[in-house]
């Protein structure tokens, strides 16, 4: 096919002049497609319903679970303990809150438990599962909330549960956060490579934080036995 002519430029016209247009383009034909231009799917009656049936379905849950995380720091309002059951089983175990959103209250002490195993009736040196557990996830770039606070957890759980009178029978093997504080420390003890031996028995150290400025000033740390329990061999 051949090419347009052009006309050449007049030799005459004056300087500045515009030049002669050269032949008009047929009506109806397309110039070159603009690189920059919009490129896509057009979206149809059936997409755009979907488009904005997920967008209502993101809106909807994020706005759940803004009330879900509300009622669930403000466990005093009276809405959130009219629903307790629901809000908990929406936040945890994915979005477990650990701080209050109207008075925080920050721990004041370092809380290690420490535990030692009887082997062949004696027992052992005391080992801090606590400090394990900080080693294991001290330098790691993407740790897990949820396995740092297991044992904090299963600590605090058998605390509130000892408190009660009704907690369980005398050995505490039938209160459920005794038995579940249990299984915990023997997982960290067969990952320390420590003998389990026939019975073991926990301890809380607890240390003081020194105030700001007078990092030097740390008290003696105390001791509170929590009890010895026979493992099953």
């Amino acid at each position: 096919m051949a090419e347009p002519a052009i006309s050449p430029p007049d030799p005459l016209a004056p300087p500045g002049s515009p030049a002669s247009p050269g032949p008009a383009e047929p009506a109806g034909s397309a110039g070159p497609a603009d690189p920059l231009a919009p490129r896509g799917i057009p979206l149809t009656g059936v997409r755009r319903r979907l488009c904005r049936a997920a967008v209502t379905l993101v809106a909807l849950l994020a706005t759940v679970h803004a009330a879900m995380l509300l009622l669930h720091v403000a466990s005093d309002f009276p809405l959130a303990r009219t629903y307790a059951k629901q809000v908990d089983w929406w936040m945890r175990p994915m979005f477990p809150q650990d701080w209050s959103i109207f008075a925080p209250d920050p721990s004041r002490y370092n809380l290690h438990l420490e535990a030692r195993t009887r082997v062949d009736g004696t027992f052992g040196p005391w080992r801090d599962l606590s400090a394990y557990d900080h080693s294991r996830y001290r330098g790691d770039l993407l740790p897990s909330i949820e396995e740092q606070l297991v044992l904090r957890r299963a600590v605090s759980s058998y605390q509130a549960s000892a408190a009660r009178p009704d907690s369980g029978s005398a050995d505490g093997l039938r209160d459920a956060p005794t038995q579940y504080l249990l299984n915990v420390v023997r997982v960290r003890l067969h990952d320390m490579g420590a003998p389990l031996g026939d019975a073991v028995e926990l301890r809380t150290r607890s240390t003081l934080i020194p105030a700001p400025g007078n990092p030097e000033a740390v008290p003696a740390p105390r001791y509170r036995t929590l009890g010895v329990w026979g493992l099953p061999s």
